[in-house]
């Protein structure tokens, strides 16, 4: 994903939770301290947006290469061939 974007999203996510713990602040300052500070209500739900941040599947701009697997693999050993690497 894009810097920007995922800046963009990030800010997203945060704002809520950032609401929240005001929220409950606010509640603690006139309920007193057997409130408690938001971030175990707040909390999950940041971890969840964050995580689909990164774990989220994304659309490509990849297309289909004509020939399908079998030509990739020819254009693949045609590119690495008589160099040394990694097996897999």
């Amino acid at each position: 994903m894009p810097r920007d974007d995922l800046a963009a999203r990030i800010n997203e996510a945060v704002g809520p939770y950032e609401d929240e713990l005001a929220r409950f602040a606010e509640l603690r300052a006139v309920h007193g301290p057997t409130v408690p500070d938001g971030a175990a209500t707040a909390g999950p739900q940041l971890v969840r947006l964050l995580h689909g941040l990164n774990t989220a599947e994304r659309p490509t701009w990849a297309r289909p290469l004509p020939g399908g697997e079998d030509r990739w693999r020819r254009i693949a050993r045609e590119v690495t061939a008589g160099r040394d690497r990694p097996r897999i």
